[in-house]
């Protein structure tokens, strides 16, 4: 759970097509951003150094259950098959994107 989060906005598109979800809006620093869903991040528009950022990306990993199925590495990230909730894994697909090493981050703060 997340315990003393008071607001979660979310946007999630696929949900009914594709039988997944995808991150399609983000809000953090007072402002609405699109996702960038590409694999290269070639569409990225924020700044990935503001704490708020930093703070949603953060939570977006470790406040998340989800874990990608192992021998996947080669795998693009938005095609690896995920174990758990389908908004977790929204979650974990979009924050790998744009972070990477969710893994590492994982392994560095144990809850």
């Amino acid at each position: 759970t997340l315990g003393s989060t008071s607001t979660i906005c979310s946007d999630k598109t696929g949900t009914l097509t594709q039988n997944r979800m995808t991150v399609a809006h983000m809000w953090f620093d007072n402002t609405i951003i699109e996702a960038d869903t590409s694999e290269d991040q070639s569409g990225c528009q924020y700044d990935k150094t503001s704490e708020g950022w930093k703070t949603l990306s953060r939570i977006a990993a470790l406040c998340n259950r989800a874990e990608f199925k192992t021998g996947q590495e080669n795998v693009p990230i938005l095609k690896r098959e995920v174990n758990g909730d389908a908004s977790e894994a929204a979650l974990l697909k979009c924050v790998e994107l744009a972070v990477g090493d969710i893994k590492g981050w994982r392994a560095r703060n144990k809850k």
